[in-house]
C-alpha cells in the first residue's frame, strides 16, 4: 500500500477546490489550435469591425505561443504543419497589422508559397473566398437547395451530425450568395504574397479538387466527387428565385438556432458562420449584432498566453466529474461545502422545458438534458446528462429530485440508437451510411451521430445509479433499454479485450468507460468482459507504474504506445481497475506510485500531451482532466484500501 496516497490525495483535493468558480462550477479551458481565434479575425474583418489594441496584441501573441518547432502551424499542438491552419493564421495575422517579413509569419509566407495556397483544403479554399483571396469558381458547389429535398431522402442535410450540418447550412447560404469582402489595399498585397505568380493567372477552377495530401484524413471519395460535378451542373443552371427562397429559410434556421443558444450556436465553428450569414444579409441584424457580442463567451485571454478561443466551454461536464471525483474525497476539509455549491449549480443547468420549433430544427427534445457547457447553450448531450446525474447522486440523495431524474433519463433514452447504442446530442437518423459524403477532408467519423462507447458506457452507469437511488424513475422498459445498450457495448468490444474511444486518447479512454459500463450493469471481476479488458490494462502498464498511449492511434485505428507515461491515461486505467475491484495490488500500487511521484507541490499534475480528441484528428487539451481524474484515482484507492 502506498502511504502517501492520502497527504496525495488531499493536496490535489485542496488544488481542485481552489479552482471552484463563483457560481460553484469547476470549468477548465478546452484548448484546441490556432484555427479558431484566425476566423475569429477574418469575421472581424468580413464584418468591418476592428478589434481593440489589447484583443489585436492578444491575439498575435497565441499565434506565436501556438507555433510548431518549424515555424508554422497545426491542427493541434503535437501535429505536422498544416496548410489550412497556416494560411488562415498567416492572413489573420496581416490583417492585425503584421508585415510579411515579420519574424511570426515569414516561415508561413515561405511555406505557403512552396505549398501552393491553391491545394489548400475546402474550408480554407471557402474562407479565402469570403475574403477575396480566393475565387468562388476553386471552390465545390454548397448548394442552399439541398435543404429542399425530402427529409426522407438519406443524403438529406437533416441526417447529418448536427456540427456538420449546421456548419454546411451556413456554409451553403454564403455560397449561394456568392459573398466576398472587398477588395482593400491590404487584400491586394496579401492576394500577391499567397500568389507570387499572380492572383489573376491563377488557375482556381482547376484545383478545386486538388488538396494537399498531408493535410487530408479523409480524401473525398469517388462518389463524392460525382457528387461535386451533378452539384456543378445544379449550380450553373440554378433558378435564382428558388435560391433566394433556399437562403431565407435557412436565415430562419439559422436565427432559430441563435435563439435557442443564447446566440451562440452549438460552436464558434457554425457561430462565426452564422454571424457572417445574418450580417451578409443585414448588417444591422439584431440576432447577427447579439451573436457577435456573445463571441465573447468562447474566449479565454491573458497577456502571457494571448487570446485563444475554445472549441468548447464545459461547465457541466467538468462539474459533474468534479463531483464524483471530491465524493471520494467527502471527509476532507471544505470538501462538503464546495460540492454542495456545486451541486447547485449542476441542478441549475438541466433543462427543464421543451424548446418551441426543436423539431423543424432536426432536434430531439432536448428537455431533461445537460449541455457540454451549461444550460445557456441549449445542446445537452447524452454523456453530459449522464456524468451530471452521476455527480449529484454522489453528493447525496438530497442533491436531485425524482422528477429531474426522470427527465433526465427521458433524455438519454433519447438519444439511443436501435443497436443500442447511444449517440451524442441526437440518435443516429440514417441507416445509411453517408462517410462517403463527408466534405470535411481533415477529419473522419463527422457524418453522422453513431453509437459511441463513452456515451453508451455513461448513460447505462447514471440509468443504473437511478435505478438503485430512485428505483420509481425506471420501469420495464427503460430496464429493457439498459439490457439493449449492455448487449451492444459488449459486442464493441474487440477480441483484445479493448474498447476504442473516440472523444479521448484513445483505446484507455475507450477500455475506462468500456468497463465503467458493463460493470454498471452488474458484471464482476469474474465475467469476460471485464476480465478480458482489465488484463488488456495491466498487460499495457508501463515500467514506472503508468500507462501512456501516443494519439497517432486515433487516426490508425490501433493501440501506439507512447514513450512516456501519462497523467491523465494512467488515471482512467487506474478507475477502470479499480471501479472493477481487480485485485492486482501489486500493479494498481504501482500505478498509485507514479500518480503520487508526478504530483507537483501545489497539487496539481503537469501538463502533457492532449488527451481529448473529436472527428479522429482534432486532438484536444481539457485542462481539468489533469487535476480531477487523478485525484479520483486516489480518492477511490483510499476507499478501497479503508475497505480492505
Amino acid at each position: 500500500m502506498i502511504d502517501e496516497a492520502r497527504p496525495a490525495l488531499k493536496r490535489a483535493t485542496e488544488h481542485l477546490l481552489d479552482l471552484q468558480t463563483d457560481d460553484g462550477s469547476f470549468e477548465g479551458e478546452v484548448v484546441w489550435c490556432a484555427m479558431l481565434p484566425a476566423q475569429y479575425v477574418l469575421l472581424h474583418h468580413v464584418v468591418g469591425r476592428q478589434l481593440s489594441s489589447v484583443r489585436r496584441r492578444r491575439v498575435l501573441r497565441y499565434f506565436q505561443q501556438s507555433r510548431l518547432p518549424d515555424g508554422l502551424w497545426g491542427l493541434h499542438d503535437h501535429g505536422p504543419a498544416n496548410l489550412f491552419v497556416t494560411a488562415l493564421v498567416y492572413v489573420a495575422a496581416r490583417l492585425l497589422g503584421a508585415a510579411p517579413t515579420d519574424p511570426l509569419i515569414e516561415p508561413a509566407r515561405r511555406f505557403l508559397q512552396k505549398e501552393n495556397v491553391l491545394t489548400i483544403p475546402s474550408w480554407g479554399k471557402f474562407w479565402l473566398a469570403l475574403l477575396n483571396l480566393y475565387s468562388w469558381r476553386g471552390v465545390n458547389p454548397l448548394l442552399p437547395e439541398l435543404w429542399l429535398l425530402p427529409r426522407r431522402i438519406p443524403l438529406h442535410p437533416s441526417n447529418w451530425y448536427c456540427h456538420t450540418r449546421l456548419i454546411y447550412m451556413s456554409m451553403a447560404a454564403l455560397y449561394g450568395l456568392k459573398f466576398q469582402a472587398p477588395v482593400t489595399p491590404v487584400i491586394r498585397e496579401i492576394r500577391q504574397e499567397l500568389f507570387p505568380d499572380g492572383f489573376d493567372d491563377a488557375d482556381f477552377a482547376g484545383h478545386r479538387n486538388r488538396l494537399r495530401d498531408a493535410d487530408l484524413y479523409a480524401k473525398p471519395s469517388r462518389w463524392l466527387n460525382v457528387a461535386y460535378g451533378l452539384a456543378r451542373l445544379a449550380d450553373r443552371f440554378h433558378s435564382r428565385r428558388l435560391r433566394a427562397r433556399c437562403t431565407a429559410m435557412i436565415i430562419r434556421r439559422i436565427r432559430w438556432e441563435l435563439q435557442s443558444s443564447d446566440h451562440t450556436s452549438i460552436s464558434p465553428v457554425s457561430g462565426l458562420l452564422n454571424i457572417a450569414v445574418l450580417w451578409v444579409h443585414d448588417p444591422q441584424d439584431p440576432d447577427g449584432l447579439q451573436a457577435l457580442a456573445r463571441l465573447d463567451g468562447w474566449i479565454w485571454e491573458d497577456d502571457e498566453a494571448g487570446l485563444r478561443v475554445a472549441g468548447a466551454r464545459s461547465g457541466s461536464w467538468d462539474t459533474g466529474f468534479a463531483l464524483q471525483a471530491l465524493s471520494t474525497a467527502a471527509t476532507l476539509d471544505g470538501v462538503a461545502g464546495a460540492a454542495q455549491r456545486a451541486a447547485e449549480y449542476l441542478r441549475a443547468q438541466q433543462i427543464r422545458v421543451s424548446f418551441e420549433g426543436y423539431r423543424d430544427a432536426y432536434r430531439i427534445d432536448p428537455r431533461g438534458g445537460w449541455c457540454f457547457a451549461g444550460g445557456w447553450h441549449g445542446w445537452p448531450v447524452t454523456d453530459c446528462s449522464a456524468e451530471a446525474v452521476l455527480g449529484l447522486l454522489a453528493t447525496g440523495r438530497e442533491a436531485v429530485d425524482s422528477t429531474a431524474l426522470s427527465e433526465a433519463v427521458g433524455f438519454m433514452l433519447r438519444g439511443q440508437n436501435k443497436d443500442g447504442g447511444f449517440g451524442t446530442y441526437e440518435r443516429q437518423k440514417s441507416v445509411v451510411g453517408l462517410e462517403w459524403l463527408n466534405p470535411a477532408e481533415m477529419f473522419g467519423d463527422s457524418m453522422t451521430d453513431f453509437s459511441h462507447v463513452e456515451c453508451t458506457a455513461s448513460c447505462l452507469e447514471a440509468l443504473s445509479a437511478c435505478r438503485k437511488h430512485y428505483p420509481g424513475v425506471i420501469d420495464a422498459a427503460e430496464t429493457a433499454a439498459m439490457a439493449r445498450a449492455d448487449e451492444w457495448l459488449r459486442d464493441a468490444q474487440r477480441s483484445d479485450g479493448a474498447w476504442r474511444g473516440f472523444w479521448g486518447v484513445n483505446f484507455i479512454y475507450g477500455t475506462y468507460f468500456g468497463i465503467r459500463g458493463v460493470v454498471a450493469s452488474g458484471a464482476g471481476l469474474d465475467d469476460p468482459a471485464v476480465r478480458s479488458a482489465c488484463q488488456w490494462l495491466l498487460d499495457r502498464q508501463r515500467d514506472d507504474g503508468g500507462w501512456g498511449e501516443h494519439y497517432s492511434g486515433c487516426w490508425t485505428g490501433r493501440y501506439v504506445a507512447h514513450d512516456t507515461s501519462q497523467v491523465i491515461q494512467s488515471a482512467w486505467a487506474l478507475l477502470a481497475l479499480l471501479g472493477a475491484g481487480h485485485q492486482d495490488w501489486a500493479a494498481i500500487d504501482r500505478g498509485i506510485r507514479f500518480l503520487v511521484d508526478a504530483q507537483q507541490d501545489d497539487g496539481s499534475w503537469p501538463r502533457q500531451d492532449m488527451a481529448g480528441v473529436f472527428f479522429r484528428t482534432a486532438l484536444l487539451e481539457y485542462v481539468l482532466y489533469r487535476q480531477y481524474f487523478p485525484l479520483h484515482a486516489l480518492g477511490l484507492y483510499e476507499q478501497r484500501r479503508a475497505g480492505s
